[in-house]
């Protein structure tokens, strides 16, 4: 279905990529440039188990990334865990997510999405979680046809999205 409003979907790989290659630099120049996100793909944040970044590339060129972080839910927020048949619930937490503003509606950040849901349910997370300010609307669009529920946030103009996984 095409509402007139939408290009041609792109293909493109999804891949992860590590700190000190050159994909990595791709990516974070993306983020830095296009996007204001690069100080999300290298924060360092404790607590968690698992910090992934993936990037999605056309050829040679980045097109987009997702940072996510595998924890245990509610940690960061000094929460006790929720324990399910003797283990705590764990979550995939997009920290960073964008597309570059040219090449968006083309099927990018929805490849993205799905990549890190699928490595998340393999690493045994219970649940997809992001939070998006306001004015991300193209971004709320492709959370709401991907099933995510929403909430909003207590501590800013922002929403939480929730996928169960």
């Amino acid at each position: 279905m095409d509402d007139g409003d939408t290009e041609p979907v792109l293909l493109v790989q999804v891949k992860d990529v590590q700190a000190g290659t050159a994909d990595f630099e791709q990516v974070l120049a993306l983020a830095a440039q296009v996007l204001a996100q690069d100080r999300y793909l290298v924060s360092s944040v404790p607590g968690v188990q698992e910090s992934r970044v993936l990037g999605a590339f056309a050829g040679t060129r980045c097109a987009g990334f997702l940072r996510y972080l595998v924890q245990v839910i509610g940690a960061e927020a000094g929460r006790s865990a929720v324990m399910h048949n003797g283990e705590p619930l764990r979550e995939g937490y997009v920290e960073a997510f964008g597309v570059d503003p040219r090449l968006r509606r083309r099927g990018i950040g929805t490849a993205l999405q799905q990549h890190a849901a699928r490595q998340c349910r393999i690493a045994g997370c219970y649940q997809m979680r992001s939070r998006s300010p306001v004015t991300s609307t193209e971004n709320y669009a492709l959370k709401i046809a991907a099933g995510y529920v929403l909430h909003p946030s207590h501590e800013n103009d922002s929403y939480y999205f929730l996928l169960r996984l």
